[in-house]
């Protein structure tokens, strides 16, 4: 079994007292896996990435990673935000190495590691090319290969693929979960998509109102091949996730969820 490489103890903050946005949370994410906070739009789920990442500090409880107590950001744990925030007028290869320029981290073979990262996303043919000339997908892969480049233990996602189309997302989702195994990476993935988190995730919570409501382990054997999205398995997944988030068959007939 994975001892737990990824602490979150009894976490809790807030902007101003009395206004609780994260409240006492636990949860624990073994090294290599892959585990998803799902959860509707205000319920604390970015919050809770940026304590993990140590962009924000917790008024109450910790984060660990590893056996380090999380206070600031690190090279250890890189970032996937919800728009690939890719610098226009810098190359592709240019935004991949971007990390390492913004901490001064020289490696002698920066440029061989940025190419290989790069070709593991597919993107090696276009390291020279300038984010205007990429499609959506493109500059996501992009934004993944630059939270790599620095060989993280630890990838925090927030919503990466939100804004693509649900052909190039699933595609996306594939390569992810890929690359994810391939470097041992362990993830922190929030979604607004359901179905997206039971494809990807080992373990998946379900927040409301800062809080963890509801937990559920994926048990899809790895690798996940594109045709489980249609199983029996996988759709009970789905339901009972949209069940514990409130949404009542009216709803989701109403909603066309």
């Amino acid at each position: 079994m994975n001892m737990d490489f990824i602490s979150i103890d009894n976490v809790s903050f807030e902007y101003k007292k009395d206004h609780p946005v994260i409240k006492n949370i636990d949860w624990k994410i073994p090294k290599g896996e892959f585990h998803s906070l799902i959860g509707r739009s205000g319920c604390g789920k970015t919050t809770l990435l940026k304590i993990v990442a140590g962009l924000i500090t917790p008024t109450g409880g910790t984060v660990a990673i590893g056996d380090v107590q999380v206070s600031y950001p690190s090279l250890k744990t890189g970032f996937v935000f919800q728009t690939p925030n890719l610098l226009e007028w810098s190359s592709v290869l240019e935004n991949v190495l971007l990390p390492l320029t913004l901490n001064r981290k020289k490696i002698s073979n920066h440029l061989e590691v940025a190419l290989e990262v790069l070709a593991t996303v597919g993107l090696k043919d276009y390291s020279y090319h300038y984010p205007t000339e990429l499609s959506g997908g493109q500059q996501s892969r992009v934004a993944i290969a630059r939270a790599l480049i620095t060989e993280p233990a630890v990838l925090l996602m927030d919503e990466p693929f939100a804004a693509l189309d649900a052909i190039t997302r699933e595609e996306l989702q594939i390569d992810l979960l890929r690359l994810c195994h391939l470097k041992g990476t362990t993830v922190l993935f929030i979604t607004h998509d359901i179905s997206e988190s039971v494809y990807l995730s080992d373990k998946i919570a379900v927040m409301d109102n800062g809080a963890i409501q509801e937990e559920f382990s994926i048990d899809i054997p790895k690798p996940r091949k594109d045709n489980i999205r249609y199983q029996p398995t996988f759709n009970k997944l789905c339901s009972d996730i949209r069940k514990s988030m409130g949404f009542s068959s009216a709803k989701q007939d109403a909603r066309g969820i």
